[in-house]
C-alpha cells in the first residue's frame, strides 16, 4: 500500500515543479529543487548530529526559508520537529523541551540569551545560528538514504498550553498533516499557479500548515520575517500574491494601509481565523476588497480546520464559522455526554475526522480526558443551525484569543499572585477591536492603600517572567472576585462588569 505521508508528498511536488521558484524570503529565492536538496542536506546533518528516526527535533527561529527547509527535513528524515515560541523566555523554552525531549534544538544568534538562560545540560545539541547550519549543508552526500516515513510517525509536536503545570503538545502525524494539505488545497481552492503570502510566526499550526499546502499544490509562498501592514501590503502588489491568511487583528491593521483592489489585482482571497473575526472588520475587508473572496474558518492545533464559513455565506451568517469541511464530523453534545440534536441549542463541540490528532504527548490522562473514541472535543461550546451551520459561544477553559494567538490565563495568575500584596487573581479577556481579546487582570489587593506599590510590582513581575504577548493589558481593582456557591471565579460576571 502506497503510504499517505508529508514525505512522500512534499517531495512528489518537488520534483513535479523541481524549476519553479517554491520560496521567496527577503533576498533569498529557492526553486523546488533546491528547496528539496537543502532539506535533504539538513537531515543529513541532523542524523550526524545523533538523531535518528522518531526523535524531537527543536526549532526556535523567526520565519525565513530555512524554518520550510527544516520542516521539510524532519519529513524526509522521519523526525519529529517541535516549534517553538521565539518570544519564550529561557525558563519557557527550557519547560517545553525538557516536554518533548529534543535532542536538538536548532535556534537563531538573535536568541542567544533566551537559549543561554534555559541552561540546557551539555548533552543537548544546538544549532546556534546559520552558519551552523550552513555547515551541515556543506558536509551533506549525495548517496544519503532517508528512512522510509511511515504514516503513523509523528510529524510534529504543537504545543498548545502555557508554561505553568504540564504543557501539551499536539501529536501531529505524517498521515494527519498529508491529507490536511489536500482537504485544506480542496476546500479553499489552492492550486499550482497560486502565490500566497504568509506573514504569520511559523511557531502557530495555521501559517505553518498553510505554506506547506501551498507548497504540496506546487505554488510559491512569500514569507515575511513578521506581521507589518505596510510591508505585506507592498510585498502582495510586488509578487502577484492571489491569497493570504491573516488572523483578524491582520487584516484590520492591512486596512489601515493604502492596499486596495486596484493596487492589488492579482489578489484573490483572504482566509481569515485562530480568533474571531468581527462583523465590522468583516463588512470593511469585503468593501474595501470588491472580489475577493473572503473565508473565515474554526480550527485548533490538534484538528486542523474544522469548519469554514465560505464566501457565499459571509453575508448572511452573523458570527459564524460555516460548515464542516471535508471528511470532518461536528457534533453538539449536553454535559452528560448525549448527542444534542435539535437546533440553535448549545453544547460542547465534537469533532470526527482523519485530521484529528494522536493525542497528547506522553499524557495519555489529558488525552483520554478531550477523547471518546474517534471523537475528540476542545472545550468550546456552540450550537448548529438547521443548516448545519456552526456557530461559536463560548470557550469551557476561558482561553484568550488575542491577536490571533492563544493565552492562557491561569498562568498569568500564577506570576501575579506571586506579589504578597495580591489577595485574589483572575484573568480573561475581554472584547477589543485591535487584538480580538485584551487581556485583563481583575486584582484583590490585601491592603488597597498600596495599590500603585502594588501595580508596579506586578507590572514587574510579569515582565520578568512572561513573554510580551501574555501579559495583561490592562488591570482592575475590585474589593472582591464574584464567586459561585462552590467558591469558582465567575468570569463571565467580570466581563460584565467591565
Amino acid at each position: 500500500m502506497v503510504p499517505v505521508t508529508v514525505q512522500r508528498a512534499l517531495g512528489l511536488a518537488a520534483q513535479r515543479h523541481a524549476h519553479r521558484v517554491a520560496v521567496r524570503h527577503g533576498n533569498t529565492t529557492l526553486t523546488f529543487a533546491e528547496l528539496d536538496h537543502r532539506a535533504a542536506a539538513v537531515a543529513q546533518g541532523l542524523f550526524r548530529a545523533g538523531v535518528t528516526r522518531g526523535d524531537r527535533v527543536a526549532v526556535m527561529l523567526p520565519n525565513c526559508a530555512d524554518y520550510i527547509v527544516i520542516a521539510m527535513a524532519c519529513a524526509k528524515a522521519a523526525l519529529c520537529m517541535v516549534p517553538v515560541n521565539y518570544r519564550f523566555t529561557g525558563a519557557e523554552l527550557r519547560r517545553q523541551v525538557d516536554d518533548c525531549g529534543a535532542k536538538v534544538l536548532i535556534s537563531d544568534q538573535g536568541f542567544r540569551q533566551q537559549v543561554a538562560d534555559a541552561e540546557f545540560p551539555e548533552t543537548m545539541r544546538i544549532v546556534h545560528d546559520r552558519v551552523a547550519l550552513e555547515r551541515m549543508v556543506a558536509q551533506a552526500s549525495a548517496d544519503w538514504q532517508a528512512p522510509q516515513a511511515r504514516e503513523d510517525d509523528l510529524f510534529y509536536l504543537g504545543y498548545t498550553s502555557g508554561t505553568t503545570g504540564k504543557p501539551k503538545g499536539a501529536m501531529i502525524t505524517q498521515r494527519n498533516r498529508a491529507l490536511a494539505y489536500h482537504y485544506w488545497a480542496l476546500e479553499f481552492g489552492i492550486g499550482s499557479q497560486d502565490v500566497g503570502l504568509h506573514c504569520g510566526p511559523f511557531h502557530h499550526t495555521a501559517p505553518f500548515t498553510f505554506t506547506l499546502t501551498q507548497l504540496f499544490m506546487g505554488g510559491q509562498v512569500v514569507v515575511l520575517d513578521s506581521f507589518d501592514a505596510e510591508a505585506a501590503s507592498v510585498a502582495i502588489a510586488r509578487h502577484g500574491v492571489t491569497w493570504s491568511f491573516m488572523v483578524p487583528f491582520m487584516l484590520e491593521r492591512v486596512l489601515e494601509t493604502t492596499l486596495d483592489r486596484d493596487s492589488a489585482p492579482t489578489l484573490r482571497m483572504l482566509i481569515s481565523g485562530a480568533s474571531p473575526l468581527s462583523t465590522r472588520t468583516k463588512t470593511r475587508v469585503l468593501d474595501r476588497f470588491p472580489g475577493v473572496s473572503l473565508h473565515d474558518f474554526y480550527g485548533a492545533t490538534e484538528a486542523g480546520v474544522v469548519t469554514n464559513l465560505r464566501p457565499e455565506d459571509q453575508l448572511t451568517k452573523t458570527r459564524c464559522v460555516g460548515v464542516p469541511i471535508a471528511e470532518i464530523e461536528v457534533q453538539i453534545r449536553d454535559e452528560q455526554g448525549h448527542t444534542i440534536t435539535e437546533h440553535d441549542v448549545i453544547g460542547d463541540i465534537w469533532l470526527r475526522g482523519p485530521t484529528l490528532f494522536a493525542g497528547y504527548f506522553n499524557d495519555p490522562v489529558k488525552s483520554a480526558e478531550v477523547s471518546d473514541g474517534p471523537w475528540c472535543t476542545l472545550g468550546d461550546v456552540g450550537h448548529l443551525d438547521q443548516d448545519g451551520y456552526l456557530y461559536l459561544v463560548d470557550r469551557r477553559k476561558d482561553v484568550i484569543k488575542s491577536g490571533g494567538v492563544n493565552i492562557y490565563p491561569i498562568e498569568i495568575e500564577e506570576v501575579i499572585l506571586r506579589e504578597q500584596g495580591v489577595r485574589e487573581c483572575a484573568v480573561t479577556g475581554l472584547p477589543d477591536e485591535r487584538w480580538g481579546e485584551a487581556t485583563t487582570a481583575f486584582l484583590v489587593l490585601q491592603d488597597a492603600a498600596n495599590q500603585e506599590l502594588v501595580h508596579r510590582h506586578v507590572q514587574e513581575l510579569c515582565q520578568s517572567s512572561l513573554a510580551d504577548y501574555k501579559r495583561p493589558k490592562a488591570f482592575r481593582f475590585l474589593s472582591a472576585l464574584p464567586r459561585n456557591a462552590n467558591g469558582k471565579v465567575l468570569k463571565r460576571e467580570l466581563r460584565q462588569i467591565a
